[in-house]
């Protein structure tokens, strides 16, 4: 009887022009092994195709064997044969070799058993499990532990071959959610008493059906569903961490954030103390042994539900915030070609030159213009619904995630890497949150000691150990600029740790491919690299109150960085510059006059922005759309900022006459 096996969705599949028996290694195997068990799997003796179907079980497990029976045409075999075999246990194992199949290869494996019509073979063995489970002539409890087994493995291999159709492709997902059967069957079955692997598997199955998918999310909480649910998420068994996952995803899909919800309870909020009670019970002890006997994936998907968590509060808050939109530009688009653009090099004096004319801005003007440059990043007051997963993140959740985050021993410790993802969503959340009204002051007061915690206990130790591992390196600053940005900048970092941050930045431009190449990079993908990374981590120690040698240091960093182009990442050249704009925004930072000014900073942006501009211009708008819109945009507000810091220091010249 086959066991499931974790999905594996490398690239398996062969090329079907290929002609793999000119290998006499595969030739041999085909002779000697493939086409007798297929013999024996089609044989009228039940006997002969029992024992068949469980030595093809095994076989599905070996790469080349796999490929030859796929050759040989077993999955029609199976469907023909195997799956309507008169015998439940032959019935059994052709299903089981089946799921094998669709762990094992890619998703167009299944979309191919979808287009040969699996689901209606689903269907109606899902009908023999039920009649068998709901019999009243013969209770299930009743009979032999031999047939209840068999019945338990047919049902695993269902549960598990809906899931890898579901992952397949969203179309087979809709057709799973429109089909009552599949759909009654997997909820009904949640009601039933279950084996733990059974119950497992079902709640990983509704995890993969949820996500996203109005139609299934509206029959659970139109029905009993939801009740069913919570009631697993509240029994604090290992299953509650899955039925969390379940949950998750229906309240984000439905949209019930904290109190805005139609059934008290029922938000991710009430999820989280489950979450940290696992992690707390979970966690390794100061001995270094764990008093868990849970295995460590449910802890990892406890992290993923609550990273999870964090993002879905992230996008509620903007969603929900009217000043949360996107840069619209100055009353110009800059969805065109940059060149289209009527934006002067700073060197024209004609920008300043008329004081007469009646295009001359006032300060308001400035002051507005100078607004849209840095974004409104005002929010309106939160709702206390709001603060209640943010507050249930920040004192319950984010002191678990930074025991569970501490560097280790272990080069390759999941649990870490989970927590550090997690924590970076939570930090990264807060960072969008304004704290300016006063109404959160206790918690940004818990949050600022949660933050100075997290860089001294994590972000240092790692940054002191000058780590190799680029992938670390990347998820460190990632948090480290998330935390930064969270507190604005007010962590008191160890001497020299911006120049670990410089080094990484510097390292990521030996790994990352040259700007002509980058621009063939995903959209996001661009803004999620390194470099990007260590330069916003940079900024954001930059900002008011720095010290003036660090901000000078680091405004030097970014500058130089800068000059080097066209030779610079196009998103690093974006995140540069942005940060820029926010670190000299206002004249009253101390800074601004002994750095910008006294190191003649704007000089240096003059001679940047042709060379930014061009940049801009050569990235493919429609290959890259995103790419150049920053792009665009950033040379936009390249000229603004000038001609706003020009006019900022001739009127306080002004003001002195």
């Amino acid at each position: 009887m086959g066991k499931s096996k974790p999905r594996n969705r490398t690239k398996n599949r062969t090329n079907p022009t290929a002609k793999p028996l000119a290998d006499p290694e595969l030739a041999a195997i085909r002779d000697q092994r493939i086409l007798p068990v297929l013999k024996d799997l089609q044989s009228p003796d039940l006997k002969t195709r029992s024992a068949a179907a469980r030595a093809i079980t095994n076989l599905v497990e070996d790469h080349k064997s796999r490929k030859l029976l796929l050759r040989e045409q077993i999955v029609r075999i199976l469907f023909e044969q195997t799956l309507t075999d008169s015998n439940l246990e032959t019935r059994t194992d052709g299903w089981g070799i089946l799921r094998n199949l669709t762990v094992e290869e890619e998703p167009d494996f299944c979309i191919h058993l979808y287009r040969q019509d699996v689901l209606t073979a689903i269907d109606g063995v899902l009908k023999t499990i039920v009649q068998t489970i709901e019999s009243q002539d013969v209770p299930f409890a009743k009979l032999p532990a031999a047939q209840q087994n068999i019945l338990w493995n047919l049902t695993s291999s269902i549960i598990s071959l809906v899931s890898s159709l579901a992952e397949a492709q969203e179309e087979i997902a809709e057709a799973i959610s429109k089909n009552s059967t599949i759909v009654t069957f997997l909820f009904g079955l949640l009601a039933f008493s279950t084996p733990s692997h059974i119950q497992n598997e079902l709640l990983s199955c509704l995890t993969i059906l949820t996500e996203d998918n109005k139609l299934l999310d509206q029959q659970v909480v139109d029905g009993e569903w939801l009740k069913g649910l919570l009631r697993i998420k509240d029994a604090e068994t290992i299953d509650s961490i899955a039925a969390c996952g379940v949950l998750h995803n229906v309240f984000v899909t439905m949209k019930w954030f904290d109190h805005n919800t139609p059934v008290e309870g029922a938000s991710d909020a009430s999820l989280i103390p489950t979450l940290v009670k696992y992690m707390e019970h979970s966690r390794p002890q100061s001995n270094g042994h764990n008093l868990s006997s849970s295995p460590d994936e449910v802890l990892q998907l406890a992290l993923e539900i609550t990273a999870s968590i964090a993002t879905s509060l992230q996008e509620a808050l903007e969603h929900g915030s009217r000043n949360e939109k996107e840069f619209e530009g100055f009353g110009e688009s800059v969805n065109g070609d940059i060149e289209d653009l009527d934006i002067k090099d700073i060197d024209e004096d004609e920008e300043f030159k008329d004081e007469d004319s009646g295009d001359e801005m006032n300060q308001d003007e400035i002051d507005a213009e100078m607004e849209m440059v840095l974004g409104d990043d005002s929010d309106e007051e939160e709702t206390p619904g709001e603060e209640a997963t943010l507050g249930l993140l920040v004192r319950l959740v984010a002191p678990q995630l930074l025991s569970l985050a501490r560097p280790t021993q272990d080069a390759n410790n999941p649990i870490q890497e989970h927590a550090l993802s997690a924590l970076n969503n939570i930090a990264w959340t807060i960072s969008s949150i304004d704290f300016s009204t006063g109404h959160l002051r206790s918690l940004q007061k818990f949050w600022a000691t949660v933050t100075q915690s997290i860089w001294d206990g994590i972000i240092s130790p790692v940054l002191a150990s000058n780590t190799a591992d680029i992938e670390l390196a990347s998820s460190i600053t990632s948090l480290a600029w998330a935390v930064a940005r969270s507190v604005k900048g007010a962590i008191k970092i160890k001497p020299e740790e911006q120049r670990k941050f410089m080094a990484l930045y510097q390292a990521s431009r030996s790994l990352e491919p040259s700007n002509g190449d980058s621009k063939g990079e995903d959209d996001t993908d661009a803004f999620q690299g390194l470099g990007v990374k260590s330069i916003g981590i940079l900024g954001s120690l930059a900002m008011d109150p720095a010290p003036v040698e660090l901000n000078r240091e680091i405004g030097i960093f970014l500058l130089t960085t800068l000059s080097a182009l066209p030779d610079v990442p196009a998103a690093d050249t974006v995140e540069a510059l942005n940060q820029l704009f926010d670190i000299y925004a206002d004249k009253s930072y101390s800074f601004d006059e002994p750095v910008f000014w006294g190191d003649n900073f704007s000089k240096h942006l003059e001679e940047i922005q042709p060379k930014a501009k061009k940049l801009a211009k050569s990235i493919d708008k429609r290959k890259f759309g995103e790419l150049r819109s920053r792009a665009d945009e950033a040379v936009l507000n390249l000229g603004r900022f000038l001609v706003y810091k020009r006019k900022e220091r001739k009127e306080d010249r002004d003001d002195f006459k």
